[in-house]
């Protein structure tokens, strides 16, 4: 692909800590499963992540159509204290990725939490995908597809 892309566009990963957001990114830019990835802020009992701004991305271009995009994904921490951070981040949002864990109804109910600071900071018409991460752990899931599906729509 090109250097200068002939688009960018800024994608958002929301959702709450440990649903996977870090692992799926990595998957995503470099189409390869990496394990004991640092999530992108330590918790209190592991070492300081590399990013110690709660926020890191990387950059997917992909060629399409003879025409070179460039997505800029944005990695998001999902503590608290890092919110007001991923509030700005969302206003030059094209598309956000809402993100939670299907072995936690936790972080599933902090779906809608994550829903309202995009309605409240995010661009008017931005695409949003909701994905349930880690089917991997099929037999720990805790929030069934259906109530997913449901949400979705």
């Amino acid at each position: 692909p090109a250097a200068d892309p002939d688009y960018l566009f800024h994608v958002i990963f929301l959702g709450d800590s440990n649903v996977g957001k870090t692992s799926f990114l990595h998957l995503l830019h470099q189409n390869s499963f990496a394990t004991g990835l640092t999530a992108t802020v330590a918790r209190p009992d592991q070492p300081p992540a590399p990013c110690v701004l709660g926020v890191d991305f990387r950059v997917k271009t992909l060629l399409v159509d003879h025409k070179c995009f460039a997505l800029q994904l944005w990695d998001t921490a999902g503590q608290e204290r890092y919110h007001s951070m991923t509030r700005q981040l969302l206003r030059k949002a094209d598309g956000v990725v809402l993100m939670y864990d299907i072995t936690s109804w936790e972080s599933f109910a902090h779906v809608r939490y994550w829903l309202d600071c995009l309605r409240e900071s995010g661009p008017d018409g931005v695409v949003l995908l909701l994905l349930g991460n880690k089917k991997d752990c099929e037999e720990e899931r805790q929030v069934p597809t259906e109530v997913g599906q449901q949400l979705a729509q």
